[in-house]
Parts: C-alpha cells; sequence; structure tokens
C-alpha cells in the first residue's frame, strides 16, 4: 500500500492496532497502549511533496487521570497527558510505502519501552523546572499520583493566604484541593484510580 496523504497515514496506522483520535483543530493522533504506558503519535504530513512527521509523548494512566480530575472534573475521558516528550520520527520521502511505515511504528515502540517512567514523573516534581505553560498543571498531577500530601498541603494554605506561589494564573484553589484529594487516596492505595474518567485506548 502507498502512503501519500496525512489520510493514508491515519488509516496505515489504524490498520496496525493504533487507536485513532482527532483534536478540535481536526490533528489526528494515534494512541497504542504498551504495559504501563500509553504511545501518543501525531500524524502530520504539510503537504503532498512534504515528509511525513510524526512526534508526541508518553503517558500513562495515573497521571493523565489525575490532570483531567484537577483541571476537568466533568470529564469522562481522560485528557492524555504528555509525562515524556518523544523525539521526531520522520519519514522523508512524499510517498510512503507499507515497509515505511512498519519501521516508523517499530521506532516509536523500541523508544517508548524504553523510557524510563518513574524519571519522567520525578522530573515534573520540580516545581521550578515546570512554571510554564501546562507544566504546573502537569507538576501537581504528578505531585498527586505519587501521593505527595506535604507539599500539596504546604500550596493549599499558601493559596489559602493569599500567597499564588508564582503559579501562572490559570492554576486555583480548587486546583490544588483536587490534588491532595487525589494524593490522599494515592497514599493509601498507591495503585488507585477513580472509576471515571479514563483514557480510552
Amino acid at each position: 500500500m502507498e502512503v501519500v496523504t496525512q489520510k493514508d497515514l491515519v488509516q496505515a496506522f489504524a490498520a496496525r492496532g493504533w487507536r485513532i483520535s482527532y483534536d478540535e483543530t481536526s490533528q489526528p493522533s494515534a494512541e497504542l497502549r504498551l504495559g504501563d504506558r500509553v504511545l501518543v503519535s501525531l500524524l502530520t504530513k504539510r503537504s503532498p511533496n512534504s515528509p511525513f512527521y510524526t512526534a508526541g509523548w508518553i503517558t500513562t494512566d495515573a497521571l493523565s487521570i489525575a490532570y483531567t480530575v484537577m483541571l476537568h472534573p466533568r470529564k469522562r475521558r481522560a485528557e492524555s497527558t504528555p509525562l515524556v516528550s518523544s523525539p521526531y520520527i520522520e519519514i522523508n520521502r512524499p510517498v510512503a510505502s507499507d515497509e515505511d511505515i512498519d519501521g516508523v511504528c517499530a521506532t516509536w515502540m523500541d523508544w517508548a519501552r524504553e523510557v524510563d517512567l518513574d524519571a519522567g514523573i520525578a522530573a515534573l516534581l520540580d516545581k521550578d523546572a515546570n512554571g510554564r505553560g501546562d507544566m504546573p498543571a502537569r507538576h501537581l498531577a504528578a505531585l498527586a499520583v505519587t501521593g505527595n500530601l506535604e507539599v500539596l498541603e504546604t500550596y493549599r494554605q499558601a493559596f489559602a493566604q493569599g500567597d499564588r506561589l508564582g503559579f501562572v494564573p490559570y492554576i486555583m484553589a480548587d486546583h490544588i484541593i483536587a490534588a491532595l484529594g487525589f494524593a490522599e487516596r494515592r497514599r493509601a492505595e498507591p495503585d488507585w484510580l477513580p472509576r471515571s474518567p479514563r483514557l480510552r485506548v
């Protein structure tokens, strides 16, 4: 099978067992569960003569669920929350073959299996290194997943006293309280996860 368009690329990943979804901009992504981790690959082809690009991240059920419980408590589907970002993986030609796609999928899976999830979580626990964009929310989710009640309680008390500790404006006291509740359950039962939300893959 020749893979010429982005649609062809999506179909090729789907045929290999990846779950396809689309974001609000219609950007397709492919998800694959590999044991204790979920691999997410964004599938991109910018023009008919451009190469194919894939890039994405590894996540876990716990991180994605904690993130969603904090920021989107009414959602039933957990948002796939990046734990470790992937390198770019490219097919540097405008038309790809089955062998090219098989090679990309194998490269993705080989990379994913080597990722140290504990190191990824440890990196998110550093507040000062995760101060921009979406990173503060991921930081709180990592604290929740690891049951870090002490740090979260410090944050809660500071917010109650009007000290935002340098957090970006979208982080609110309710997010920290939700993270605390999640962390309390994880401290008591390290593998605990709520029944909802869940990743779909």
